[in-house]
């Protein structure tokens, strides 16, 4: 693992502005309040007689049952929380957070309030009209902001009409509630026999758009269209049409479905009775409100779920993932370089890993290579491991395979992505520790007050300790410190990793055997670079059994044939009462007996942590010249949730320390903003820390590390600059004083940097350092020190070097394409989605960032959920093998842009990315008047949009001022024209207009008839 820094400021996320939207029907308020957090259009309505387009936002409010629209100008903003990272550790244990976060990652919301005009005439107009003319310029319940400002009628024209040639809206004074039954917009819409676009609402959801029909009253809807986006599929076999649904196969013949225009419909009543799908038309909204039985709630979900047949898969084989560290460092005219590439995937089924160390000095170093899959309750894992049975046998490295059984649940097992036992004891001496801190953090693993690991976390907010090696009964101590990246001197959260007794107990009739045979040492490495040990190559294997004799009894055996001898250890877990646990065993080797045993003990407020181990001399090898051993007692009482006291007395030998003590344990705080803490380490010396934040923008830190005293003094100036103030005095070493003014950015694509100097005996020397993400999925971080931080070596830090240079990146890869790695997501059994929205013909400009993507699991339960970039990519990882529903929704996209299918169901493999995409296209509008001979409107005239293909694409019905809008139209060419209908029998020699819709809504697509609209009006009659 490389070293050195980065944390950041978490993002602020802002709430894009929320609009309205209006139901009219009589529905509970559940329903109607759903709807209303839905909708989002923007009422326009028509003022002097049509010869100017204003903008109102409308009100709604649920009055005896019924909804009723107001006018208002106010803008509605949503509050987001900032997102909240949760660990995750391969121990299987909740982290607990002892020290009080930063200011910096409070919760913070961000509003935007837009202000919209409001109209300055015909404010008689019922709710309903109001309604009825939104909804006639809403597309999919969205609309530009820019329409607002346009009108259908150029004002040049405008200037030429007579106000006697357009009828007046009827005023009414009154507010009334909306009536969908009494609507002038609904009724004109049953009268005619035309499509409609209408937004589609399935089970309380907005999913997308479709052109329906409505004749004699009833809902046509095109079947295929429908189908995709109401997850059934249609095949067409022998004259019959087959539905296939995740509740079963359905049957149609050609009398139940309906051609027109090459089209195939489907009626409503068919869709109820078939399907038991019922529909409801909001003509005030353009919106088809879809009740399917397989989306509910409740057992229904559950069967339509499981019957879900994926229609993407996870690849076989492949790469998967590539992270990739970089480190130069200069320290007193030495440089030094450090690499670590590590690259994991999947193959036939199963997943691998590979890690390269390069330190370019010496050979590199192949440290990692396995092969794992599983098969039910069988593990297998082939290649170079490292395994640590139990704490009396020896840590052993082996080359070769190992076998694992057991017949508990799979996630009984704490998931790791790393080669060492497959059904891992919790307490062994070889521990894997892996979770989640903001992105670009630095981390540090102190075990009894002793850093024994520390890691830069990358772009994707992960870090992983892999094969750590625990000092001899200290499982109970294990912290992790979270540092910012542009202040290393104190970590602004300590997480406590402690691992339980308890959870080495195993359910009643629980059985785990785990086996391994091969050769000792790394075999790749050895064979390819000629680097073995002098106990390389020999053969070794190891076999362990446990079994849960009760739920409160478990025992444990485990046999290791080492190079030299043959290990062996017998045990047993026991809970003597509900609050006592006691785990011991006793283990031989080289004719040699050695004993462990822990105790814990949980009184509520009083906590008792036993643990005695002995090693005799010559036990773990042949060069072992004393006793190890290791005796503690810690016991710990809670007097409230502030203040905990306690003492730790322990004494212990290793092969070259000696320490014997009892020191006092405390945790107070007595105040919200103070925190105090201490307790020895491992070799008795003392560890105090204390946090004081006197307001939001101010924290004072001191610690001690037995002489060793550290402070620093850390001011908000705002949400981005930092001033802060250091000092380190004490033991051997001179006093440094520092000072440094940083800004943290709040994307990590911008810059974030720190200056300031140091001072210490006489000398003062510059302090610089800079981090970004320098290109997708790549974050980089540089810093100088003039006078290093000589105390971080002597604490077991960051080290004393001068110069550093880190690069740490972290990639996907799936479907010939990789993007940036935003989540953890990969491990022996456990996998990832990630995709991307594609715009059809190019993205010309769209920002597709912000579209919140939800993944549903087998039981319609959200598992996650992730937002997309500004190029549409995105990563779900962490997701356990199964099928998933992929949901897109479309809100924060441009309105622009159409989705004909937001799910996707898709298959989920462990070590594998599932590739998927979106499809969309950039759909636009067009809007203009017809008028007759003599320039009069013509009113109810139907007009048609013509593809190049001579299909019709789309088509409306002008208002009383002559006035139509088409809108959802996809980028191309087409022909406006008016069709025969009533009034209008031959409709061959009517003028035409050739219309080229690119990039924007068009306006002022007029045409004139040469026809009176009089004269139509008689052959309507």
């Amino acid at each position: 693992m490389l070293h050195q820094v980065v944390p950041p400021t978490p993002p602020t996320i802002v709430s894009p502005l929320q609009s309205e939207k209006v139901d009219d029907q009589h529905l509970d308020n559940q329903k109607k309040l759903a709807l209303l957090k839905q909708l989002k259009g923007t009422a326009t309505i028509l003022e002097n007689g049509g010869n100017a387009t204003s903008a109102k936002i409308n009100k709604l409010e649920i009055i005896g049952g019924e909804i009723q629209l107001k006018k208002s100008t106010t803008g509605i903003a949503t509050p987001s929380n900032n997102e909240e990272f949760f660990p995750e550790f391969s121990t299987g244990n909740s982290a607990q957070t002892d020290l009080p976060v930063s200011s910096e990652f409070v919760n913070s919301t961000d509003e935007i309030i837009a202000e919209v005009p409001l109209a300055s005439k015909n404010d008689s107009q019922t709710a309903e009209e109001v309604t009825a003319e939104a909804s006639s310029v809403t597309k999919n319940n969205k609309q530009p902001g820019e329409h607002l400002s346009k009108s259908a009628i150029s004002p040049s024209e405008a200037s030429t009409k007579s106000n006697n040639d357009i009828k007046p809206l009827e005023s009414n004074s009154s507010s009334t509630p909306v009536d969908a039954g009494s609507s002038i917009l609904t009724q004109n819409i049953k009268a005619k026999d035309s499509n409609f676009l209408v937004g589609v609402i399935i089970n309380g959801r907005e999913v997308g758009s479709l052109d329906i029909r409505i004749e004699n009253n009833s809902i046509l809807v095109p079947l295929e269209a429908f189908a995709d986006i109401a997850g059934f599929t249609v095949e067409k076999i022998d004259g019959f049409t087959k539905l296939k649904t995740p509740l079963g196969v359905v049957e149609l013949a050609a009398s139940n479905l309906k051609q027109i225009d090459e089209i195939t419909y489907i009626s409503e009543a068919t869709l109820k009775d078939k399907l038991s799908t019922t529909l409801d038309f909001n003509a005030s909204n353009l919106a088809l409100v879809v009740d399917i039985p397989w989306r509910r709630d409740g057992s229904e979900g559950q069967q339509q779920a499981a019957a879900l047949q994926p229609e993407v898969l996870p690849p076989i084989s492949g790469l998967s993932s590539l992270r990739q560290e970089l480190q130069i460092t200069n320290s007193s005219g030495d440089t030094s370089l450090r690499s670590s590439t590590l690259l994991g995937g999947r193959l036939a089924g199963g997943s691998w890993r590979v890690r390269l160390n390069n330190n370019f000095v010496n050979q590199p170093d192949i440290s990692e290579y396995f092969f794992y899959k599983r098969s039910n309750q069988i593990r297998y894992q082939i290649g170079r491991q490292q395994i640590g049975l139990h704490p009396l046998l020896n840590g052993m490295s082996l080359t070769g395979a190992q076998i694992g059984y057991s017949n508990l649940p799979a996630d009984r097992f704490g998931q790791q992505y790393s080669a060492s036992e497959l059904l891992p004891r919790r307490s062994r001496p070889l521990q894997t520790f892996r979770g989640q801190v903001p992105p670009a953090s630095f981390v540090q693993l102190r075990v009894s007050g002793i850093i024994v690991a520390q890691q830069q976390v990358g772009l994707n907010g992960i870090y992983e300790f892999i094969d750590v090696n625990l000092p001899t009964g200290n499982n109970n101590d294990i912290e992790l410190l979270v540092f910012e990246r542009n202040n290393l001197n104190v970590p602004v959260e300590i997480r406590s990793l402690r691992i339980n007794t308890s959870d080495l107990l195993l359910a009643a009739g629980g059985n785990v055997q785990l086996g391994g045979l091969g050769i000792s040492g790394n075999l790749v490495q050895d064979s390819l670079f000629e680097d073995s040990s002098s106990e390389s190559g020999k053969l070794v294997g190891f076999y362990q059994l446990r079994q849960g004799l009760s739920d409160n009894l478990t025992f444990e055996g485990s046999v290791q044939s080492i190079p030299g001898t043959v290990q062996t250890q017998a045990g047993f877990i026991w809970r003597l009462a509900n609050p006592a646990i006691i785990a011991t065993s006793f283990g031989t080797s080289r004719g040699q007996v050695g004993y462990t045993t822990d105790l814990d003990i949980n009184l509520n407020k009083l906590q008792i942590l036993g643990n005695s181990q002995l090693f005799p001399t010559g036990y773990n090898s042949d060069s072992q010249s004393r006793d190890r051993f290791n005796h503690s007692l810690e016991a710990n009482y809670r007097f409230s949730n502030n203040f905990q006291l306690g003492f730790l007395a322990r004494d212990r030998q290793d092969e070259s320390e000696k320490a014997s003590y009892v020191l006092p344990t405390f945790s107070l705080n007595p105040v919200s903003s103070l925190s105090l803490r201490g307790r020895p380490d491992l070799d008795g010396r003392y560890l105090f820390s204390s946090y004081y934040y006197p307001n939001r923008s101010t924290r004072l830190a001191f610690n001690t590390f037995g002489d060793i005293y550290t402070s620093d003094l850390a001011y908000n100036l705002n949400q981005n600059y930092q001033l802060s103030f250091g000092s380190e005095f004490g033991g051997d070493l001179e006093p440094r004083y520092s000072t440094r003014v940083s800004y943290s950015a709040r994307d990590l694509r911008s810059l974030s940097w720190n200056l300031g100097f140091a001072y210490s005996n006489g000398d003062v020397g510059p302090i610089v350092g800079a981090s970004m993400q320098v290109l997708p999925g790549l974050l980089a971080r540089v810093e100088y020190q003039g006078i290093p931080s000589r105390s971080r070596s002597v604490l077991g830090g960051f080290g004393d070097d001068r110069l550093t240079v880190l690069l740490v990146s972290d990639l996907s890869f799936s479907g010939g394409s990789f993007a940036p790695a935003s989540s953890y997501g990969l491990g022996q059994e456990k996998g990832a989605i990630s995709g991307k929205i594609v715009v059809q013909g190019g993205n010309k400009g769209f920002d597709l960032g912000g579209a919140n993507i939800r993944v549903v699991d087998s039981r319609n339960n959200r598992v996650s959920t992730a937002k997309t970039d500004s190029s549409g990519n995105f990563f779900v990882g962490n997701l356990q093998e199964g099928i998933y529903l992929v949901e897109l929704d479309p809100d924060r996209l441009p309105i622009e842009l159409a989705i004909a299918k937001n799910t996707i169901v898709a298959e989920v493999a462990g070590a594998a990315i599932t590739r998927l995409d979106f499809p969309v296209r950039p759909e636009y509008g067009l809007a203009g008047r017809i008028t007759d001979a003599l320039g009069n409107p013509m009113t109810q005239t139907r007009v048609e949009l013509i593809n190049t293909a001579g299909a019709r694409v789309l088509s409306s019905v002008t208002d009383q001022f002559g006035l139509y809008r088409l809108d959802g139209v996809p980028v191309g060419n087409y022909t406006l024209r008016v069709p025969s209908q009533e009034g209008i029998i031959n409709s061959e020699t009517l003028p035409k207009l050739e219309v080229a819709i690119s990039k924007e809504f068009i306006y002022d697509q007029n045409l004139r008839l040469p026809i009176t609209a009089a004269v139509k009006e008689i052959k309507d009659k």
